[in-house]
């Protein structure tokens, strides 16, 4: 917002392990105007709980619109790295300009993120995610780079996914540079997915049990207000944005609301009939 950021990171120490922490945490962030922090202007302390991965989503508000800062965190004796995020202009102000990149379908196994380096180059304001932050799919060992381990499936399984995707540096970069403002689509659950229903015939109850899980993942790794936790296997994430008069971004939840296609699974439909769709 233009007077508010989010502030998001998860403790890891075994990434790739489940996290690798078991008891709550507390987390020291600190928020200054200069990236050496002779000016620090909000700082505070949160718990980071077993119960959202260590995640920490911290709103720091009274902040100055249109303006970059700079942030990090400290836990445990280890300081992170500095990280950049900005507010946007004020209501009624009209920016010079707005730039931003659009993101969306980051299969790790189908390359490297040679666009994240490129959007390293550019003065940009923040980048937006439209969805397919990560990929369900079990490792491809003929795959230019490949997951580990298989599809994911439990909380742990998405917890290690996410974990994977953000060790890649040209994304972590990007992270620590740019503001994301994120939505999701598909994979972050499974492949053409739709509200309640598998695409590809997992029963009700186990797969209304897996998207809680995915849900629950994605809103520990995302840049997401604390308000956003999921629910009872459901969470709001549609939401709308303004970059003061010059630009208004709505940002659409396509998947948990979404009707069943009809003539499933998909990829059997393609060229046979479906009446469904006369």
């Amino acid at each position: 917002g233009a007077q508010s950021v989010i502030l998001s990171t998860r403790l890891a120490p075994d990434p790739l392990g489940g996290g690798g922490l078991t008891s709550p945490v507390r987390v020291q962030w600190e928020m200054a105007d200069d990236e050496q922090f002779a000016h620090i202007v909000r700082r505070g302390s949160v718990p980071a709980r077993p119960e959202d991965g260590h995640s920490v989503h911290v709103t720091v508000q009274g902040l100055r619109p249109d303006r970059w800062y700079f942030y990090r965190f400290q836990a445990q004796g280890e300081v992170s790295r500095v990280g950049r995020t900005r507010t946007f202009p004020a209501r009624g102000e009209l920016a010079a300009r707005m730039r931003f990149a659009v993101v969306s379908c980051q299969d790790y196994q189908n390359g490297f993120y040679a666009a994240y380096n490129d959007i390293l180059q550019q003065d940009l304001d923040c980048i937006v995610h439209t969805g397919d932050y990560m990929y369900e799919y079990g490792a491809n060992p003929t795959a230019v780079r490949s997951h580990t381990g298989g599809e994911t499936k439990t909380l742990t399984d998405y917890r290690n996914r996410y974990a994977l995707y953000k060790l890649d540096a040209q994304l972590q970069e990007c992270h620590a540079r740019f503001p994301f403002i994120a939505i999701w689509d598909d994979h972050e659950v499974q492949d053409n997915y739709a509200g309640p229903v598998s695409e590809y015939g997992v029963p009700a109850v186990e797969f209304a049990q897996r998207r809680t899980a995915a849900y629950q993942a994605y809103y520990e790794n995302m840049p997401l207000r604390r308000s956003t936790r999921p629910h009872r296997g459901r969470m709001t994430l549609y939401r709308q944005l303004n970059f003061g008069r010059r630009a208004r971004l709505f940002m659409l939840d396509g998947r948990q609301y979404r009707t069943d296609q009809p003539c499933t699974p998909i990829a059997a439909s393609v060229g046979a009939d479906c009446p469904a769709t006369h």
